[in-house]
């Protein structure tokens, strides 16, 4: 089975009124990882955005670098978010972004059960956010992200494809931050933000 653009177009339309939707939980999940700030002590953000996470109960130092699932309460505002984490367990990671390098082609893949539809967006760290959506996960991209590659999940619970970053030395060091989509029956998910910087 393969992705036509008729699907792509219901999808990008499901996903686009299921985030209209929102949902009021106190609590919710969040994928992704924890980063350190630099030079600092105990200052942290969710991997991949400009998202502060805090916990006054969990030592976030021992869960850097870690792919993880996370329940999360938004203690900031809508428009400056500071996520305080409640829980946090080790988990596969679904979304992972290939390297941006000039003229080379990369591989990027979503983990997801075979059949399962995927489709993965693009955008900006300045753009990205806080939008929860209970079990589903939480939307950490922009309102109006790249719709980037879309398709189904094969052989080794893969969706998978290469991506070749066009030769244009004027974007060198400029981030990129992508999140995927899985639907796979009724259950939606969203996956880990991931990013790379685009270089030599």
């Amino acid at each position: 089975m393969t992705a036509t653009p008729r699907t792509v177009s219901l999808f990008a339309l499901a996903l686009s009124t299921t985030l209209s939707l929102g949902l009021t939980a106190q609590t919710h999940t969040l994928r992704g990882g924890v980063e350190d700030v630099r030079n600092t002590q105990n200052q942290f953000y969710l991997d991949c955005t400009s998202i502060p996470i805090v916990s006054s109960t969990i030592n976030l130092n021992l869960w850097t670098n870690t792919d993880a699932t996370m329940q999360v309460k938004n203690v900031g505002t809508a428009q400056a978010p500071v996520l305080q984490v409640d829980s946090i367990a080790a988990t596969p990671k679904i979304f992972d972004m290939g390297n941006l390098r000039f003229g080379e082609a990369k591989t990027w893949e979503v983990n997801a059960p075979v059949g399962a539809f995927a489709m993965v967006f693009v955008d900006f760290p300045w753009n990205t956010g806080f939008r929860p959506y209970g079990a589903m996960g939480s939307w950490v991209l922009g309102p109006a992200p790249v719709s980037f590659r879309s398709g189904f999940s094969g052989a080794g619970n893969q969706f998978q494809f290469q991506f070749t970053m066009p030769n244009l030395p004027q974007y060198t060091g400029l981030e990129l931050v992508g999140q995927a989509l899985v639907v796979d029956g009724g259950t939606w998910a969203l996956s880990n933000p991931d990013c790379r910087v685009v270089g030599n």
